[in-house]
């Protein structure tokens, strides 16, 4: 039989500290106490490495449509040439009229005429509403092929501008297969790691400091596990050496949460109310559909304003930042609500009574 001491070692219920053991010494295998930092760290540089990564597919996504869309006629020169067109077949039209009717009655040149020139004032009017969607912003510079390729990755698509040319077409569904699921897993890591900085920063808040000292002292008061044993005898201690228990996660409110996404909204609007001359409610309805990836189009950034170009690239960077915060909300208070369900769950199903020594696990040697 093995004998030896048995040391043992008390976890008060429900905590989450780092073990450690007895007189203050620390673990011998000290990597399991960097493990969080190294995950910090390695988090930081892969969520880095997506940004860039985003970024950058959106330049090449930019240049491309860029290049091949640049060539395009623009609204206006196409206009002139669709007017030019009606007109000459109504002319063509009213002088065909003309050459039918053998004896030239006013009654009846008059009537057909009126048709022909009623039929090319409504053609007119519908050539003259299909050019004119867009056409402020309908040129293919740098800002607008920036904006439109993020928007399609990010599938908001306001549908202000679109490729007119077949290449243009297809490269637009070549890139967004690719660029959808990139950007996917841009706001899985992105909105992940930004969530674990946010409790670490909300963890060293004062208010949390004490209410967390104030239930650690609760728990150590309340209830304690029985005991956790270690055989130091016949047994190598570091094969059977207890590792750093994993920090539990801090708990943010989702009220805080949903403050942040008010607050990003309520910047993005009076960003936009100096950029575009909107209202308030007009840049808040932007900014919630934009980040919403509902993106309606009525409202278009480089529209109003007269800077179109910083408007554009303003706007870019708002809904790619954005977008990475909408994530990490998501994450905090998806969360909270697992956490609530838990709670539920356990007052649900809880027991008449746990008897202390059900819950203490000993090795005795004999």
């Amino acid at each position: 039989m093995l004998g030896g001491e048995v040391r043992n070692y008390q976890f008060p219920v429900g905590s989450t500290a780092a073990y450690c053991p007895p007189n203050g010494q620390p673990p011998a295998n000290s990597k399991y106490c960097n493990n969080n930092c190294c995950k910090s760290v390695s988090s930081l540089l892969s969520s880095l490495g997506i940004c860039l990564l985003v970024v950058g597919y959106t330049l090449i996504g930019a240049l491309t449509f860029m290049a091949l869309e640049g060539r395009t006629n623009l609204p206006s020169e196409q206009k002139s040439s669709e007017h030019d067109h009606l007109r000459s077949q109504t002319v063509e039209k009213l002088w065909s009229i003309t050459e039918d009717l053998n004896i030239l009655y006013k009654d009846n040149w008059t009537r057909l005429a009126e048709q022909e020139v009623l039929k090319f004032q409504n053609l007119l009017v519908r050539k003259h509403k299909q050019l004119n969607t867009g056409q402020k912003i309908y040129n293919w510079n740098f800002p607008s092929a920036f904006l439109y390729s993020l928007t399609l990755i990010t599938t908001i698509g306001y549908g202000n501008v679109t490729p007119r040319t077949a290449w243009g077409r297809l490269i637009t569904i070549a890139y967004a297969l690719v660029g959808i699921p990139l950007m996917l897993v841009y706001l899985s890591t992105v909105g992940d790691t930004l969530a674990q900085q946010f409790r670490r920063l909300y963890s060293k808040l004062p208010h949390t400091k004490s209410h967390k000292a104030k239930a650690s002292a609760n728990k150590n008061d309340s209830s304690v596990i029985g005991t956790k044993t270690l055989l130091q005898n016949h047994i190598s201690p570091k094969k059977h050496e207890i590792p750093c228990l994993p920090q539990a996660r801090e708990r943010v409110p989702i009220c805080l949460t949903l403050l942040i996404v008010i607050g990003y909204i309520s910047g993005g609007a009076f960003l936009f109310n100096k950029l575009e001359n909107w209202s308030f409610i007009e840049g808040s309805y932007f900014c919630f559909t934009s980040l919403g990836t509902i993106g309606f189009g009525e409202l278009v950034p480089g529209t109003t304003s007269g800077n179109n170009d910083l408007s554009v690239f303003v706007s870019s960077a708002f809904i790619l930042i954005g977008m990475a915060i909408i994530a990490m909300c998501f994450n905090l208070i998806q969360d909270e609500i697992v956490i609530i369900l838990r709670k539920i769950s356990l007052w649900w199903h809880k027991p008449d009574k746990i008897e202390e020594e059900d819950l203490s696990i000993t090795v005795k040697s004999s």
